[in-house]
């Protein structure tokens, strides 16, 4: 993976500078690090099942995750989650920072962007999930279900994984 080669500021080339993934703009005195985008995606939990989406566009079109997406500069995780669900299945969740489940680095695209997918657990709160936005289709999977989908990124599986283990746990 390699940082910026172009100040996005005054558009220079930039140093690299040996074992960082950053650049230096001599210009504006100023380094570019390479972060990874942070991203929120919900395992939303009904009756022992997983819903899980089929992405209706690149990257990874046709394959399996769960729903959500990429935070906007103004949002908490928890605000994002909402947006997202909203515009890509049409429901309202309950979610809050104690939902969270884990956060993991991965490559998204064929061009070695890097994203942070911040997990939560959420439960339906309105609506009927209806496919929308980059959303192609859903289902209701339970955990037996999960190993034999195509999940376009293996930290899906694991946080639905994760998700119906705990609804077990406090189904007792």
């Amino acid at each position: 993976m390699t940082g910026f080669r172009f100040c996005p500021w005054c558009g220079d080339g930039l140093e690299q500078r040996s074992g960082e993934e950053a650049g230096y703009c001599a210009r504006d005195d100023r380094v570019w690090y390479r972060n990874a985008a942070p991203t929120v995606g919900a395992a939303i939990v009904r009756d022992g099942r997983c819903l899980v989406t089929v992405r209706g566009r690149p990257p990874e079109e046709g394959r399996v995750d769960v729903p959500g997406g990429f935070l906007r500069v103004d949002e908490t995780p928890v605000e994002g989650l909402k947006r997202e669900l909203r515009e890509e299945l049409g429901v309202e969740v309950e979610v809050s920072d104690d939902d969270y489940v884990q956060a993991v680095p991965h490559v998204y695209g064929d061009r070695g962007d890097v994203n942070l997918a911040i997990g939560f657990v959420a439960r339906l709160a309105g609506g009927t999930p209806t496919p929308a936005d980059d959303v192609a289709a859903f289902k209701w999977v339970t955990e037996e279900d999960l190993d034999d989908l195509d999940f376009a990124w293996e930290q899906d599986r694991d946080l639905a994984r994760k998700a119906l283990q705990r609804a077990k746990e406090t189904r007792g």
